[in-house]
């Protein structure tokens, strides 16, 4: 099936839909700060295009629509047509050259929209693929609903090609390259950059800027709801780690487009789900509550609300799980169950005295604090004993959220600290 065809079809089974009804309050998507990429742009410059390569580009894509059977993508990722006069077309646009700078400019400020569509279809076959996936950031500030269309499942089967790849991937002449077009570290350029280290293996080499997809929850239009749900589905189902450092603050919004009176958003919103959830995710069910329990439970095998971050830091957001550390700590400091009083001498032979953790129960274990540690202070407050260890317990939970616990033990005659954030 060829592009053009899968976008029509998405196009039409958006077609018709009504606007759901409020029945609740909107939730923003989380990313509030709106700039040029944001939806939508109200652009108003007349530029002059590169008529020669421009005339090719609106070539191809004639071509392309005329001839949807012979449509396919080639392995990076790009549309190609199987026609002669297509391929005479993309000759001459290769030997013109795209610049990608001149591009992003049409597709922002250009006020004419014919201008702007064949831009964003040229974007596709700039050479350097770091400028194109930058190029993709632009579709949802597009305000021409057909273009964004067009874009967008273009721009699916762009970052399948490449959004994966690994600098392991690379061959030793392309590994060098990157190399050489690094900054030197310790250099300004390389801090602003976020650049600490040389490139490993394991490093990705791309990024994609998502915030203007997640803004496009915000906007009214159901159409465009369910449409950026997919587009963030597809980059999910590509790259997991992308969802991990994006998606936790659209969270709340994805939850509430569950239950759109919108039947396509809902259906992209429970495909979202589905592709960030754990492998045993049983199918999602139809009545409201046992949604968000089920949105809940595949939202925590990338978000879980007790994380250790590196055995020093511990955040706690509010979940069960969090009410349920608290009251196990609450019932074994009661039933003095869990430790003793303990008088010793530290590494340096200084005498300390703090309340000892003889054993650890399985519902405090996310806690991070091992068998054997001797607390000695909470918050700066000495430990003494298993009422002074209550008392700070009861106090934590009575707090205001955010607060942060900071809790120095011994152990092995080391000192030691974790920070909880209860968030």
């Amino acid at each position: 099936m060829s592009l053009v065809t899968k976008t029509l079809m998405f196009a039409a089974a958006m077609v018709g839909v009504m606007s759901p009804a409020r029945s609740q309050d909107v939730v923003g998507c989380g990313y509030p700060e709106r700039d040029i990429l944001s939806p939508f742009r109200s652009p108003t410059d007349v530029t002059a295009p590169p008529d020669e390569l421009f005339r090719n580009l609106r070539l191809m894509t004639s071509i392309a629509a005329r001839h949807p059977e012979s449509s396919s993508f080639d392995a990076k990722g790009r549309e190609v047509v199987d026609d002669d006069a297509w391929r005479k077309a993309y000759a001459r646009v290769q030997t013109i050259g795209l610049d990608a700078g001149v591009l992003a400019q049409m597709m922002r400020l250009h006020r004419n929209s014919a201008q702007r569509e064949t831009a964003f279809f040229g974007g596709f076959y700039c050479d350097n693929i770091g400028y194109v996936i930058e190029l993709i950031s632009h579709i949802p500030g597009e305000p021409v609903r057909r273009i964004r269309e067009q874009a967008f499942p273009r721009a699916v089967q762009f970052l399948r090609a490449h959004l994966g790849r690994r600098f392991g991937d690379l061959n030793d002449e392309e590994r060098a390259l990157v190399v050489a077009n690094m900054p030197e570290l310790g250099s300004p350029t390389a801090r602003s950059r976020g650049i600490q280290r040389a490139p490993r293996d394991s490093d990705h080499l791309h990024a994609l800027r998502l915030t203007p997809f997640f803004q496009l929850l915000d906007v009214e239009d159901p159409i465009d709801r369910a449409q950026a749900l997919w587009f963030l589905k597809e980059v999910f189902a590509i790259r997991i780690d992308l969802a991990s450092a994006w998606l936790e603050p659209a969270l709340p919004r994805v939850k509430q487009l569950l239950l759109s009176g919108d039947e396509d958003v809902r259906r992209e919103a429970v495909a979202l789900f589905e592709v960030i959830g754990p492998e045993d995710l049983p199918a999602a069910p139809a009545e409201a509550a046992s949604l968000r329990a089920w949105a809940d439970r595949a939202g925590k095998r990338l978000f879980p609300p007790i994380r250790n971050l590196n055995d020093a830091i511990v955040q706690l957001y509010p979940s069960a799980e969090r009410d349920a550390i608290v009251d196990a700590a609450v019932r074994a400091m009661e039933s003095l169950s869990i430790g003793d009083p303990f008088r010793g001498r530290n590494a340096d032979g200084e005498w300390f005295v703090g309340y000892r953790i003889a054993r650890v129960p399985d519902e405090l274990a996310p806690l991070a604090i091992p068998a054997e540690a001797v607390i000695t202070s909470v918050n700066g407050a000495p430990i003494e004993s298993a009422a002074g260890l209550l008392g700070v317990v009861k106090k934590v939970a009575r707090k205001a959220r955010p607060t942060r616990v900071f809790v120095e033990y011994v152990l092995k005659g080391k000192p030691h600290a974790i920070e909880y954030r209860i968030m």
